[in-house]
């Protein structure tokens, strides 16, 4: 069968064209023995027949000749791979009218021609018969209406032959004719049923086939995969378009060339190539395709699988995967890396330092440094997360400038940093780095038009030899940082073992002041705030102190950090409110009480409701309650703090701003709220009568609230010499040693500022002008 004739004939039509072209193929073999066995009946006849006869045999042999020689020409004339269905259903209907002619005369010849012949001669005849008869069902088995008619002829002749001898003992031999006759035409017509179905298992194949073939060229047309096959040494064979296209290179290049060659060296390849050496299956193999360093489309990636094949070839389908590589490793490094810097996150740094002190030999060192930005915070939350985000990233560009490319610089989140050094040659060369950072950092930044200046406090821990934890070299670090920060910011430290000591100490009075909060160990201490001009004590200031039952008084300024950054604060100063409040409500002298309140307080939603119910349980005058705020209650979430400020002035509470000049724009928060009263920093007070840039600040303020309508108070007083320069300044009312230590509440029990035992701090006080 054709291409064209499957593309045009249906199956039936098929089936002709098919025995029709095996008929011209084999029938000029069965014509020709036809007249050969022809000839030697006639050759083997006796001389002695009449003459009479041999004109017959003579005639009869003409006849088959002719026949046998139009069937010759015939067969060799069909053109069986025609699409022309009539012309084929022509030729065979002419191919069987000749083969019938055949069978006739054959017929005829044995009915007349053999009934004349002697008994030995007739055995002659069936040799011949049984020879044309194997021949035709050899030969004519896609006719088998061929077969079948010479059959019939030849039992015809036969018969005829035996009745015109007329001997009984030859009529024996006719059911002996009739039952193999029978069984040669069972063979024929089993044998024409197996040629069809033979034919109609081929034609369902093509058919098959023929599908497979269509959507094979449709999928490679449409889908993204392509069909690709290498012979025994690994070599590109019957390459398709769609595999050039994806390739980027021309059809016959590719031909015979390695399919490993198309790919970038590396395990995969490797795998690839080990695979077909061994031709074994494989699946889902992802390879790097090799590119020009000017292809437009960078980095490309397929995806292969494949089979060995019997014939020696391996088939297999390539996908490219080049969009879903990409959106896995834009996945991957943005879940290793900080989306704002483009640095290492905290994954991909604790990983890799895990990956390095597991790998580290004896000999080896690992260096780790932590680090933060100093007041980020402050410019961050004054103007803006976008000038914040814009100063991380140039800081982390400034960072990055300062290691070698090898070292590995993450940003842990927020203002956070770390730097993993691992190929340094001594102690000093990691220090070195640190210190290079720091005064990076300290150099201004240029940020959205506004010049900025903040500096960066670092933390080095240093590991040596095999085995180490990350948590721990990391826990060192954080440590160092706190040093640092201790020591003034702006610097660096290096871990020390005496640091976890005092970290163990801290853990264990952090858990003993959570235990101090719920068993009520604290009390109250009052400082005087006396008025600089009069020398009458106008208020006192609340002091907590612990009263820790094992160490004795513990100083706020070793508990009040650990409790604001454990949150611990909240409820400690709500208990120094309820109590300083309660303790002022019974003074005589009706002299008001200052209180602190920190940042972490000012954001508790249960301080205006803490604060309403301890006056009205007291009945105290509001006016008499004031409340110290520091510069950075202001610089955290400002807007909403402004807001509650103003509610606790409409409670008629006074609000005093602490610490004045130690943070960061002071002016704009003496715009944003009117406070009652300034307090000037001891800072300031301490070198006074040595530094004219203290004096000029401290004159600066002075005149400042007074043109506002603010108090000033002076903190740290000391010495007779501040107190005399600080009421010619202008000061309003001062607070210090010189003046008076806070005492404890049974000091106040009787309404006396002081007891005996306090007589020089009383001298003081009348030294000045209006005391006596």
């Amino acid at each position: 069968m054709g291409a064209r004739q499957e593309a045009v004939l249906n199956r039936d039509e098929l089936l002709l064209a098919r025995r029709l072209g095996d008929y011209a193929a084999h029938a000029p073999v069965a014509a020709m023995l036809s007249g050969l066995s022809a000839m030697i009946a006639c050759a083997i006849a006796p001389r002695e027949l009449m003459a009479i006869w041999h004109a017959l045999c003579g005639i009869w042999l003409l006849a088959i000749g002719a026949v046998s020689t139009l069937r010759v020409w015939h067969a060799g004339r069909i053109e069986p791979d025609t699409i022309d269905f009539g012309y084929i259903r022509r030729q065979a209907r002419k191919a069987e009218v000749l083969a019938y002619a055949d069978a006739a005369l054959w017929a005829l010849g044995l009915s007349f021609i053999a009934s004349m012949l002697d008994p030995s001669t007739r055995v002659t005849v069936n040799i011949l018969i049984t020879g044309m008869l194997a021949t035709a069902a050899i030969r004519l088995r896609s006719m088998p209406r061929i077969g079948i008619a010479l059959t019939v002829a030849f039992v015809a002749g036969g018969v005829g032959s035996t009745l015109l001898r007329g001997d009984p003992v030859d009529f024996v031999n006719v059911p002996v004719m009739l039952f193999y006759a029978t069984v040669v035409l069972y063979c024929f017509r089993a044998d024409a049923a197996a040629y069809e179905a033979r034919f109609n298992a081929e034609f369902a194949v093509s058919e098959s086939a023929e599908t497979i073939r269509l959507l094979l060229h449709d999928y490679e047309a449409q889908s993204a995969d392509w069909l690709w096959r290498v012979d025994h040494s690994g070599c590109l064979v019957g390459v398709c378009d769609r595999f050039g296209e994806a390739a980027s290179m021309p059809r016959p290049e590719l031909e015979g060339k390695e399919l490993v060659s198309l790919f970038r060296h590396g395990p995969a390849r490797e795998h690839l190539s080990h695979r077909l050496l061994r031709r074994e299956p494989f699946r889902d193999l992802t390879l790097e395709l090799v590119t020009r360093d000017d292809d437009p489309l960078g980095g490309r990636w397929w995806m292969l699988s494949a089979s060995p094949r019997e014939d020696g070839t391996i088939r297999g389908v390539a996908r490219d995967v080049t969009a879903t590589r990409r959106t896995e490793q834009r996945v991957a490094y943005m879940a290793h890396h900080d989306g704002l810097t483009g640095l290492a996150n905290r994954f991909l740094f604790g990983e890799t330092l895990a990956g390095q002190l597991a790998r580290q030999r004896k000999g080896d060192s690992c260096a780790l440094l932590y680090l933060d930005l100093d007041h980020f915070k402050t410019i961050n939350d004054t103007l803006g997360h976008s000038c914040g985000d814009l100063l991380l990233t140039e800081a982390a560009r400034r960072i990055t400038s300062k290691v070698k490319g090898h070292d590995l610089v993450a940003r842990l989140g927020g203002d956070e940093f770390a730097v993993l050094l691992t190929r340094f040659r001594d102690a000093e060369e990691a220090l070195a780095v640190a210190d290079r950072i720091v005064a990076a950092i300290t150099e201004p930044f240029r940020i959205e038009g506004q010049k900025l200046h903040i500096s960066t406090s670092v933390g080095v821990a240093f590991h040596k030899g095999q085995g180490g934890n990350s948590d721990d070299l990391l826990r060192q670090a954080d440590l160092a940082l706190y040093a640092a920060k201790a020591r003034g910011r702006a610097c660096f430290a290096q871990f020390e073992p005496w640091m976890e000591d005092r970290e163990r100490e801290r853990a264990a009075l952090e858990a003993d002041l959570r235990d101090a909060i719920k068993q009520g160990q604290f009390a109250l201490h009052f400082q005087p705030l006396v008025n600089i001009d009069t020398g009458e004590v106008a208020g006192f200031e609340a002091l907590v102190r612990w009263e820790h039952p094992t160490m004795g008084v513990v100083m706020p300024g070793e508990f009040i950090p650990i409790a604001e950054d454990t949150g611990l604060i909240v409820p400690l100063g709500e208990w120094i409110m309820r109590n300083a409040i309660a303790q002022a409500a019974r003074w005589a002298g009706g002299q008001r009480v200052a209180i602190n309140l920190s940042p972490i307080q000012m954001r508790s939603p249960r301080l205006m409701s803490q604060l309403v119910t301890a006056i009205a349980h007291t009945g105290i005058d509001p006016a008499r309650i004031e409340l110290e705020i520091t510069e950075n209650v202001l610089m955290q979430e400002s807007e909403a703090n402004v807001a509650l400020l103003h509610k606790l002035r409409e409670l008629g509470v006074r609000i005093s701003l602490d610490d004045f000049g130690t943070g960061y724009s002071s002016l704009n928060y003496l715009r944003s709220f009117p406070f009652d009263k300034i307090k000037i920093d001891k800072c300031f007070v301490a070198d006074l009568e040595k530094r004219e840039d203290c004096q000029a600040i401290i004159r600066a303020v002075t005149s400042l609230a007074g043109t506002l309508g603010m108090d000033t108070v002076a903190e740290g007083v000391e010495r007779e010499e501040q107190l005399e320069w600080l009421r010619a300044a202008g000061c309003t009312e001062v607070q210090g040693y010189y003046i008076s230590y806070p005492f404890n509440v049974e000091e106040l029990s009787d309404g006396r500022p002081f007891d005996s035992e306090c007589e020089r701090w009383r001298a003081s006080i009348r030294r000045l002008p209006s005391a006596a």
